[in-house]
């Protein structure tokens, strides 16, 4: 009777073990599935993620209508209220819909067009809406809109290697490779030009624009090639670029002669070779004396192109690569300046902070481990380290401007006598500033100059 009892207490007992494991069993499941589908429920984080943003290959012009859209996931349309989005200058609503985004875990598409008056970047206020009952807004990312090309005439660009529209300069008989391209142009009806004085002119490749046909109307602001050229001035002096004769369709359908560009070309003469090289006798049979009796022909440097040699001095002072440098000193050679200072670049600093900062860390390592002789190599490198950080601190902190044409003051009033020229694109010196007046160095003078004829690197 004894070991039936037993038996039978074991039997029950692994039977309500195996209940209760399958009760468990259940339960994880259960558990399970309800963190899925709560992972697949609008929380407030994924809200305050959301931004409304211009949808994707669409052009965003002025004057036309520009779609904005964002996908608020695990909500059906109709549990989403959307507010009329308020009224900023230049900005105009003008219609809004609701979609089934149809993507994995559902989701409900908000598109909503809005035409912009003027260009510029705007900043949309967010917009207000219910979603299941709760208020809540969504920013819009910034956007920057352009003009818009249906408004504008054709325009003509000639592309060098300076870039585009740009004044050049070259010696006699080296040749200028360019590209003449049309912006805002739907079909090209007249091309033609005039051929150059005292210089050699070829024509290059030509594209499928000169072709007069038909043509898709794709309203686009992209560059449209339409014919390569090779052009060698033969004298020196200062002369206007080649003349071209352009009549084209513009996209609202008028034909419009297109207004070429005004470059000026400086054309000095070729620097003096070796008699005894056979290419010296070709490069003087191209030289001529100039309209101003063979004076020597001055560059007429703008306050432009010194705001384009400031950007590429900053650049240069912030990049760690010798391609910055690059750029600006072939801009340099471009506009004939003879000078070429470098920058100092910031990223040392940084740089050989990082160093000092492990090598600390290696010789606290190295000091607990109490080896010696490590750590006087370490802490030798820890003091010239420091002497150069000290350095670059130093260099770091000069300040240096690019000047954009003016006088050098003796002190900082306009009424002061002025101590000297200050040229254009040349780089000096920022010592002190008082005010609107900065203190400079150019070469071995000092003296004061307005904010207005400096451009400060950044």
């Amino acid at each position: 009777m004894e070991k039936q009892r037993k038996h039978s207490e074991s039997k029950s007992c692994r039977r309500l073990l195996k209940t209760i494991l399958q009760r468990f069993v259940v339960f994880l499941a259960f558990i399970s599935g309800s963190q899925s589908l709560f992972s697949q429920t609008l929380t407030n984080a994924l809200i305050r993620e959301l931004r409304i943003s211009p949808a994707e290959n669409q052009q965003l012009a002025a004057n036309s209508d520009i779609k904005f859209e964002v996908i608020i996931p695990y909500t059906l349309p109709s549990q989403i209220d959307v507010s009329m989005p308020d009224e900023i200058e230049n900005v105009q609503f003008k219609t809004l819909r609701k979609v089934e985004a149809g993507e994995k875990g559902g989701g409900t598409k908000l598109e909503i067009w809005f035409s912009f008056a003027k260009t510029g970047t705007y900043i949309i206020p967010p917009l207000a809406m219910k979603i299941k009952n709760s208020r809540k807004q969504i920013p819009f990312m910034p956007v920057k809109i352009g003009i818009n090309p249906k408004e504008q005439e054709p325009l003509c660009v000639i592309v060098t290697d300076s870039g585009m529209n740009k004044n050049i300069s070259l010696a006699v008989g080296q040749t200028v490779k360019f590209r003449l391209c049309l912006k805002y142009a739907l079909q090209l009806v007249q091309f033609s030009w005039e051929l150059p004085k005292d210089s050699i002119f070829v024509q290059g490749k030509t594209y499928e624009f000169t072709e007069i046909k038909q043509r898709q109307k794709v309203v686009t602001d992209d560059l449209i090639p339409v014919s390569d050229f090779e052009w060698t001035p033969l004298v020196t002096g200062v002369m206007d670029f080649p003349k071209f004769n352009i009549q084209a369709i513009a996209y609202n359908g008028d034909k419009v002669t297109v207004k070429i560009p005004s470059i000026k070309v400086n054309v000095v003469k070729a620097r003096d070779k070796n008699t005894n090289e056979t290419s010296s006798y070709f490069s003087k049979a191209f030289e001529t004396e100039n309209e101003n009796g063979g004076e020597e022909l001055v560059i007429t440097l703008s306050a432009q192109e010194a705001r384009i040699l400031a950007e590429l001095r900053s650049k240069e002072r912030h990049s760690l690569f010798g391609k910055a440098r690059k750029e600006r000193i072939q801009y340099e050679k471009m506009l004939g300046l003879p000078y070429t200072q470098k920058e100092f670049k910031i990223a040392w600093i940084y740089i050989f902070s990082v160093i000092t900062l492990a090598l600390i860390f290696f010789f606290v390592i190295f000091l607990r481990q109490k080896r010696s002789l490590i750590n006087i190599a370490i802490g030798i490198a820890l003091v010239c380290m420091m002497v150069i950080i000290i350095y670059c601190l130093v260099c770091g902190k000069r300040r240096y401007a690019v000047s954009t044409g003016g006088q050098l003051c003796s002190i900082p009033e306009a009424s002061a006598s002025i101590k000297s020229e200050l040229p254009v694109c040349n780089r000096v010196q920022v010592l002190d500033q008082s005010g609107d007046w900065y203190l400079l160095r150019f070469g071995e003078s000092e003296g004061w100059c307005s904010k207005d004829s400096i451009i400060i690197l950044k």
